[in-house]
């Protein structure tokens, strides 16, 4: 069974970006084995101070270094990733995404910041290692609507995006995983 890592950069479980984290639950569960980092949930005090040795930190760099793909999902500030996700990418060890398929993934009120997927996050996951990226997805807001506290409802472009970009993911993984092994 495929391990991804997912990394949340969202600042609440009620964010839509998590509308985004339920679907792709969803739609791995029955493939991979997915393991959620909420970088709100670790330790506030660890992530300011840089304490990597913090068990919440360190606990997550394990499960990164164990996951064969990374996906990580971020809200879109000021035409950037969320200050909350780059907290934590900073912690992590400097080629701790070698060797692994990463997706990303964002959330934005405009299209107009959609480049911030190249020019803003790009940048930092290839100084952490990561060669191997699946193209990345840049939704609206306005495509994942509340339709229950913490329930969310994808509309079908944005369903049909991450469908093709998981299934990438998975794909390049798999290949990945059989050529280690020849």
């Amino acid at each position: 069974m495929l391990k991804i890592a997912l990394i949340s950069g969202t600042y609440s479980l009620s964010s839509r970006v998590n509308g985004l984290i339920e679907w792709i639950q969803t739609e791995l569960e029955s493939d991979a084995h997915l393991t959620i980092i909420h970088v709100h949930q670790l330790s506030a005090e660890a992530l300011i101070t840089a304490k990597v040795n913090d068990p919440t930190v360190a606990t997550a760099n394990r499960l990164i270094d164990e996951s064969d793909g990374v996906i990580v999902v971020t809200p879109t500030f000021k035409a950037s990733f969320s200050g909350i996700l780059k907290t934590y990418l900073d912690l992590l060890p400097k080629h701790a995404l070698e060797g692994k398929t990463v997706l990303p993934l964002a959330v934005g009120g405009s299209p107009a910041h959609l480049l911030m997927l190249k020019y803003a996050l790009g940048p930092v996951l290839s100084e952490l290692g990561a060669h191997s990226f699946i193209k990345d997805v840049y939704l609206l807001d306005t495509q994942i609507q509340h339709v229950a506290p913490h329930h969310f409802s994808l509309d079908t472009d944005a369903r049909e995006r991450l469908t093709r970009a998981i299934k990438a993911l998975q794909r390049t993984v798999r290949q990945a995983k059989i050529a280690q092994t020849l």
